[in-house]
């Protein structure tokens, strides 16, 4: 199967989610939120690229809670149980 193109993504992400009442909205809801954030982080690094002073360490405070947040709202996805924070 392509990693481009996966017909049985919205019934894997249901599993993923734990959520069985989970559908296209839903998935369109997590998935435009995550969009926004990526757009943001990337020009927040294109900034801080340019001015280092700026924003300091607060682009990787942001993505570590939008990977909690993630695995929240993933709680069964094979990657990010991957990922563990030290609290």
């Amino acid at each position: 199967m392509s990693t481009w193109i996966n017909w049985n993504h919205l019934k894997e992400a249901k599993e993923k989610a734990n959520k069985p009442s989970a559908g296209y909205f839903w998935h369109f809801r997590l998935a435009i939120d995550e969009f926004f954030f990526l757009l943001l982080v990337c020009l927040g690094s294109l900034l801080h690229a340019i001015f280092p002073w700026a924003l300091d360490f607060k682009l990787l405070e942001w993505r570590i809670a939008r990977l909690k947040k993630l695995k929240e709202k993933l709680p069964d996805d094979p990657q990010l149980k991957k990922v563990h924070f030290d609290e």
